[in-house]
């Protein structure tokens, strides 16, 4: 074997462990959210033919006659009120659609199993999966895993006339274009303020930064004691303007303000972590430039529009970027503190749908559309906005 080859197996081997929980954890989901989103997948059903039944208990509840009584039954009796359909779906728990109940109805052998309940034979648990490929003369491959149904683009058509769906978006965009540059330029202000040379600069960049690296949970908490109707804020707001008639508001619960309380949030949160980045690229400007610009008679304000905004282009794009990203997949903050569905984003309606609706399909739709909206806006971003080098 090659030298080279050895150490191109090396390597791999090396980065064999990074290499499989990106495929598990990254492209693995992606793929699996576009293909769900095609389908009518409901996560409560995934499990239901791996789950455990007695077929005698459940036999006995539905034909109301118990193992001691059998023996003066005869199977006619039993047949005669007795529906298949009825039986699997309310006794055993599985769910049916139309064609999983066809199939019942013409190749499940119902004489059997109700000689087998009769003869005591199924006193025992097993799993949904081997009941119904024990009783099925033919698709019993049907029952073996849950498979959703492949539905076409119904998800994405149940959007236009879904309300929340454009309340979630509209929401998530308006978010985004008032948070973004907002912390942008802060960032900016922030980091130039770091990078001078004054006393206590570096306890200015810890205390700015120390919110970025906080529990979002523990922030969140810390803000509803703010922003709550008697909160620190509606006691300050009244010791200022009480004598103008100011009533406490509850910031949270009321929808024309929930909003942009979590903006000012989020702003506060964010700020500190990009002005890090924007330091970084400070640093990389070499002083001689500057001093050329003060020796040529340029002010200060000049300095920083025409020297230091210009050569900060590639991190406000980055930032900007990821900044865009981030607000428009905000879904902690929404999930802590708003309580009300005018306010929520699309992440968090993706979240409602997916874990508390069950509509695991749905939610990979809306999921896809959040995809090709971000996908978008990061192309529109680096087209109009070039890096420079």
């Amino acid at each position: 074997m090659k030298r080279s080859t050895k150490e191109a197996i090396t390597g791999y081997i090396f980065s064999a462990p990074i290499l499989l929980t990106v495929i598990i954890f990254t492209f693995y989901p992606i793929i699996a959210v576009f293909y769900y989103s095609f389908t009518n997948y409901q996560p409560l059903e995934a499990q239901k033919f791996n789950n455990l039944v007695n077929p005698q208990e459940a036999l006995e509840f539905n034909t109301g006659y118990f193992s001691d009584e059998l023996n003066d039954v005869s199977l006619e009796e039993l047949q005669q009120n007795f529906d298949i359909l009825t039986f699997i779906e309310l006794d055993v728990g599985v769910n049916l659609d139309e064609e999983s109940k066809t199939s019942i109805k013409k190749y499940f052998d119902t004489q059997k199993l109700l000689k087998d309940f009769k003869n005591k034979k199924l006193n025992h648990e097993t799993k949904v999966s081997t009941f119904m490929s024990e009783y099925m003369l033919k698709d019993s491959n049907k029952f073996k895993k849950y498979i959703p149904n492949f539905i076409g683009f119904k998800n994405f058509k149940k959007m236009f006339s879904d309300p929340y769906f454009t309340i979630s978006l509209f929401n998530a965009i308006l978010y985004a274009l008032i948070v973004v540059p907002v912390q942008t330029i802060l960032a900016v202000l922030l980091a130039v303020a770091a990078n001078s040379k004054i006393k206590g600069v570096s306890f200015f960049k810890t205390t700015f930064f120390i919110p970025s690296i906080t529990s979002s949970a523990a922030i969140s908490m810390i803000f509803w004691l703010i922003y709550s109707k008697p909160g620190v804020l509606n006691r300050l707001l009244t010791s200022f303007f009480g004598w103008a008639g100011y009533q406490p508001v509850d910031w949270l619960n009321e929808p024309n303000t929930a909003l942009f309380a979590i903006m000012i949030m989020n702003i506060w949160t964010t700020a500190g972590y990009f002005m890090i980045t924007f330091l970084a690229g400070l640093q990389d400007i070499s002083p001689s430039i500057y001093e050329a610009a003060k020796i040529d008679g340029a002010k200060d304000g000049k300095i920083f529009w025409k020297i230091t905004m210009p050569m900060l282009k590639p991190q406000i794009l980055f930032v900007m970027i990821m900044g865009t990203i981030g607000c428009l997949q905000v879904f902690d903050q929404i999930y802590f503190l708003i309580k009300n569905m005018r306010n929520i984003t699309i992440s968090y309606y993706i979240y409602k749908n997916a874990f508390e609706y069950g509509n695991m399909g749905y939610a990979s739709a809306l999921a896809v559309i959040l995809f090709g909206i971000i996908l978008l806006i990061t192309f529109i971003q680096k087209k109009f906005f070039k890096e420079e080098y």
